[in-house]
């Protein structure tokens, strides 16, 4: 699975480097949050190549730098047409750039799969497994000794709320049958074929 939270990550990068910039201690820091503030609303997104002010309002922001523009505003003295068209301008450009967030997000999940040789999980309903957990208990006298998998268990059923989100499955002890309180994700299960019956 990809990084979630890779633009909230990179936001707080950017933020780090900006404070190094303009503050010169931390004392000063607040003094320079307008400036800092102005700095990433107009920096574009590199790989959406369009600012935070540019995805919210649908234009660049003034910053008092003079430049020719090629965009046509259809505005001839009608509020209410020209509220419309800004209104559906805004919209199309929103649109863009969740198709846009979509495509990187999907591009990033392929990257992360072809790096980490992830597949697709195949389990179904009565496969034998075992449940990795590399907690150790505390007081435990099998610190060294811990075993990463336990088991046996079977899968007894495969929850899914839609077809973007990864599938969870709910555990049974094999020999009392009785069920695990929580969901388990795939990366944690392995086969008990695979890795014999030594747990």
């Amino acid at each position: 699975m990809a990084m979630s939270n890779s633009l909230a990550k990179s936001m707080v990068k950017r933020l780090s480097a900006i404070l190094k910039i303009y503050a010169n201690d931390d004392v000063t820091v607040e003094q320079q949050l307008p400036i800092i503030e102005l700095s990433i609303r107009s920096m574009p997104i590199s790989r959406l190549q369009l600012s935070l002010y540019q995805i919210f309002f649908g234009r660049e922001m003034p910053l008092n730098a003079p430049k020719p523009t090629t965009l046509a505003v259809p505005f001839t003295g009608d509020k209410e047409s020209y509220y419309y068209w800004l209104a559906r301008e805004i919209k199309r450009l929103h649109a863009a750039v969740k198709e846009r967030k979509l495509q990187i997000k999907q591009d990033d999940k392929d990257a992360y799969d072809k790096v980490h040789k992830i597949k697709e999980a195949t389990w179904k309903v009565g496969d034998r497994v075992l449940l990795r957990d590399v907690r150790v208990k505390p007081h435990s006298n099998r610190i060294v000794t811990s075993r990463p998998f336990h088991g046996p268990m079977v899968i007894k059923e495969i929850v899914q709320g839609t077809p973007d989100i990864g599938q969870a499955y709910k555990l049974e002890k094999e020999d009392g049958g009785r069920p695990l309180k929580f969901l388990i994700t795939a990366d944690r299960l392995k086969s008990l074929i695979q890795i014999g019956q030594i747990c």
